[in-house]
């Protein structure tokens, strides 16, 4: 049996934060699409993660013994939603990212997007939510998160009447904006727009 802090290259002691943040950089390594991929090297990263991680009892560390755990797939990832709603985003990356790839169902893309748009990663969020859209097509929660982000990414701006379709900053905007600034400059002293 590997020894699974010597796969993430850690010592036996390592606290959760340097499992982690091993596991991600290895993790980026071995998964980055703009290399080879290792699918294999994949799964002994993930095995030895889930070993640490999830066989640990409590938040400190303990020592290695022989693995306990198996991985199911969960049928709720109301846990890690949990964890999102208080705020502890690390911790649910963390699990969403222990998820084994064939695994992933919508939910889990759902989820991964929301942890993303909290960090404020909004193309990494759009393709999540896509994906869990297109996954289940009738799941409202999923479409409301994918259209929100997709409103988000254009900058919120209103598509104007009359066009067919166009969406965008307008000359109206444009004006507005300035006429706005120029107020704001005036209060304190100064002058934007300078008149005759």
């Amino acid at each position: 049996m590997i020894d699974p802090f010597e796969v993430l290259g850690l010592a036996p002691g390592a606290s959760d934060e340097q499992v982690r943040d091993a596991y991600r950089e290895l993790a980026r390594r071995y998964s980055d699409a703009g290399s080879m991929p290792d699918p294999a090297r994949m799964r002994e990263i993930d095995t030895a993660y889930d070993e640490i991680i999830l066989g640990r009892t409590g938040n400190g560390g303990t020592s290695y013994s022989e693995p306990t755990y198996t991985y199911t797939v969960p049928n709720d990832l109301g846990d890690i939603r949990a964890k999102i709603k208080s705020g502890k985003i690390d911790d649910a990356e963390t699990l969403l990212d222990g998820v084994p790839v064939s695994n992933r169902t919508a939910e889990w893309y759902y989820l991964k997007g929301t942890v993303q748009h909290r960090r404020g990663w909004l193309e990494e969020a759009a393709r999540n939510f896509e994906q869990a859209t297109r996954l289940e097509p009738s799941n409202a929660e999923y479409a409301r998160a994918y259209n929100s982000i997709n409103s988000d990414r254009s900058g919120g701006y209103r598509t104007e009447r009359g066009t067919s379709g166009k969406s965008g900053c307008s000359g109206c905007d444009i004006c507005s904006g300035l006429l706005c600034a120029d107020c704001c400059c005036e209060c304190m002293g100064g002058d934007l727009i300078r008149c005759c």
